[in-house]
């Protein structure tokens, strides 16, 4: 009876949830170019201040290019106070002289009480006509909805395994298997924990690319690039910033790959713990790393993946077939992993410690060639 009272309350919260999720977006700011205020030491721009509450915001330019719009261009960015400039995740957005409609995504993670728009046009005098909103959007309850719910399911998955375990309807060796799949799919995880993702030699098409699945031109993507991009394109519709739109998408090819391995092996192995440390190679390889966190091309990193286990397969078919039965000991299977576990984390270090800082909070500058 306990159980159907959690389940209803949690049904009860998600759909309140999931109500609120589709409301309507609030304008906190509007104002046109004539209500603007230059800055005369800069040369800026600045509107005045506003206040913010955690949530997620769009800045919206809207430019009428007949009689001016913004311009030769302009940088426009949302600003605060040193104090609390932090609370405020995004990216300043370029805009060219022809734009007449741009949206800038930006992630407020705590409250502002003076926020403001800054701008710095690219040159003074000549006609400009635009307007600027700033708008909290239904996005922050979108994605409050999803890690809710992503949570219970977590929740609720841990007590019903728990209660098998209890009830022996999972044995204590698949206990275990089940333990050290997570174990190893977190360590494949590791990179993941750094606030910001490194820009790889291929991450700047995978962008491209998912911008052009939101925007509908399907058209312009490789077909096989789909199996993977609706990750990070379904991430970015509900509302999650771009950084972990990808690295979502990351973990969850890591966990399908892992699982993938382990159900392969396993087809051929008796030994667990043989099959989990040829399941860990498949993830947890410098190749592996390198594609995925270095390179920044999920496609290669699924290529290499389904490669590594046709080639295990067959291997393990071969060893199969020999007669004798060779024992290995728990410490060479122990060895294996902490080497490659140390080789997980060289390739961490090495990323961070060689790369540039790169916030992907929104798609600028990334889109804007920057």
């Amino acid at each position: 009876m306990k159980k159907k009272w959690i389940l209803l309350a949690e049904g009860l919260l998600l759909a309140v949830l999931f109500v609120l999720s589709f409301g309507g977006s609030d304008i906190v700011f509007e104002a046109d170019h004539q209500q603007l205020y230059r800055v005369e030491e800069t040369g800026g721009i600045v509107s005045k201040d506003f206040a913010l509450n955690p949530g997620v915001y769009r800045i919206i330019v809207e430019s009428d290019i007949a009689n001016g719009g913004i311009g030769s261009g302009m940088e426009i960015s949302l600003e605060a106070e040193e104090t609390t400039f932090r609370a405020i995740r995004g990216n300043r957005a370029t805009l060219s002289a022809d734009t007449e409609h741009k949206r800038i995504t930006y992630y407020v993670a705590d409250t502002v009480d003076a926020a403001h728009l800054q701008i710095q046009p690219f040159s003074e005098g000549g006609n400009v006509s635009y307007e600027l909103k700033v708008e909290k959007t239904t996005a922050g309850r979108r994605i409050l909805f999803v890690i809710v719910l992503v949570l219970f399911a977590c929740l609720d998955g841990i007590a019903i395994f728990r209660r098998k375990v209890l009830c022996k309807e999972v044995s204590g060796q698949k206990k275990w298997i089940n333990c050290a799949m997570v174990g190893i799919w977190m360590i494949a995880c590791i990179p993941l924990l750094v606030d910001y993702l490194v820009l790889g030699t291929d991450s700047v098409q995978c962008l491209r690319e998912t911008e052009y699945m939101l925007q509908g031109e399907w058209g312009r993507i490789p077909a096989a690039h789909l199996l993977y991009l609706w990750i990070p394109a379904g991430m970015r519709w509900i509302g999650f910033p771009v950084a972990t739109s990808y690295k979502i998408m990351i973990a969850f090819l890591s966990g399908a790959a892992l699982a993938l391995l382990y159900f392969l092996f396993s087809k051929w192995g008796k030994d667990a713990r043989l099959v989990l440390a040829a399941a860990a190679f498949g993830i947890w390889n410098p190749l592996a790393v390198k594609t995925l966190y270095v390179m920044g091309n999920p496609g290669k990193f699924v290529v290499c993946v389904l490669g590594y286990a046709v080639l295990g397969s067959v291997v393990w078919i071969l060893l199969q077939k020999r007669k004798s039965q060779n024992k290995i000991s728990p410490w060479i299977v122990f060895a294996v992993l902490l080497i490659l576990v140390l080789q997980v984390v060289y390739y961490e270090n090495t990323i961070i410690l060689q790369s540039d800082v790169q916030y992907w909070y929104n798609e600028e500058p990334f889109m804007t060639g920057e």
